[in-house]
């Protein structure tokens, strides 16, 4: 039997919307650019040793906060020297006002060219911590095995800025210790300055653990960093600001068939949708679901779709520099039973 799943996202909380039908009437538009430090602080290893230069283009959403997500490289010169991703790995120190539509931010896209050339002469000694820059992956977005909950992030949220409805971000460069926790953290960007931004996102470093990274790469002294957006939607309790969390793990289609119910496939009923509302635990877990919908109804989709709930796990901190534990999430699952997995007698006098 093959069975095919198609799982989709939305979120409660409010810090993402869809994109509007048509062009924004106002696009998005730059507040921080990267220093000339922070390129270089990407410079891809392999054009570093050879002394080349290059340039890259990339293709981002920009988020309601105005944080970059979703980023693509769309080209890059030379092609194989790592231009692009190091553009990717530079994306959090851009900052921009988001695209409006009726009064109203939505989300919007750039494409944004991006030169390392012209910086000097490349060489390591441009590099803040040198060869602990070797390992690209823990720059720009790492993967976290743990991250600040929403709870955590809001009772971070400066006071200042809180009494004034400000919102803000920062952007924080840690040193890794072998255990894939923070250290030796500073700050690298904060937007507006004068609020406390970069001194709450560093009180949240301790909360943040990197996913296990392989048996050969030693983590000591790795440099990575994250950025925290406070928005002040998160200071009501009512409204988790979560941001896109992206799938860290799916069911399994053997999951998936397994759990097909059994009286659906007697009855030769090819596809259902259930909608859940869950929460993110620990680790980006799906917990506390309910079933909000399930069509057909008597056949017993939304269970089969709740038993699946511990196979899903998200992201625990998302592009945007938002928190997705403690936030709400609405689960659609689509099931799709391919005519010939149908049980022959349900085919008989078929025509």
């Amino acid at each position: 039997m093959s069975l095919a799943l198609c799982a989709a996202l939305s979120f409660s909380g409010l810090a993402m919307a869809q994109e509007p039908p048509g062009r924004p009437d106002v696009e998005p538009d730059w507040l921080r650019l990267p220093t000339r430090s922070q390129l270089m602080a990407v410079f891809p290893i392999k054009a570093l040793d050879k002394g080349v230069g290059g340039e890259a283009t990339i293709g981002c959403k920009v988020s309601l906060q105005g944080a970059l997500f979703d980023c693509v490289v769309l080209s890059e010169d030379p092609a194989d020297m790592g231009f692009g991703q190091a553009a990717i790995a530079l994306t959090p120190q851009f900052l921009m006002t988001p695209a409006m539509k009726d009064g109203r931010p939505v989300v919007g896209g750039v494409r944004i060219p991006i030169s390392f050339k012209g910086l000097g002469t490349p060489t390591g000694s441009h590099l803040p911590g040198g060869h602990n820059l070797m390992t690209r992956r823990f720059m720009g977005q790492p993967l976290w095995a743990d991250a600040p909950s929403h709870a955590q992030t809001a009772a971070a949220y400066p006071e200042k800025a809180a009494a004034e409805g400000i919102g803000g971000s920062a952007t924080i460069r840690c040193a890794l210790n072998e255990y894939g926790r923070l250290r030796a953290c500073t700050t690298l960007s904060e937007t507006p300055r004068g609020y406390g931004f970069a001194k709450a996102a560093r009180t949240l470093s301790e909360r943040f653990v990197l996913a296990p990274a392989p048996d050969d790469v030693e983590l000591r002294g790795i440099e990575t960093q994250y950025m925290v957006t406070f928005a002040p939607e998160m200071l009501d309790s009512g409204r988790r600001v979560i941001g896109q969390p992206k799938w860290t793990q799916l069911p399994s289609a053997g999951a998936v068939v397994d759990g097909y119910p059994a009286e659906a496939r007697i009855q030769g009923i090819s596809g259902a949708r259930v909608v859940m509302n869950c929460d993110v635990g620990t680790g980006g877990t799906v917990q506390d679901c309910e079933v909000t919908s399930e069509e057909p109804a008597e056949f017993g989709f939304g269970q089969a779709a709740l038993a699946l709930a511990p196979h899903f796990r998200l992201s625990v901190w998302t592009e945007q520099g938002l928190p997705t534990i403690g936030g709400r999430v609405t689960l659609p699952i689509r099931y799709e039973l391919p005519p010939e997995a149908a049980p022959a007698e349900t085919k008989q006098g078929q025509p």
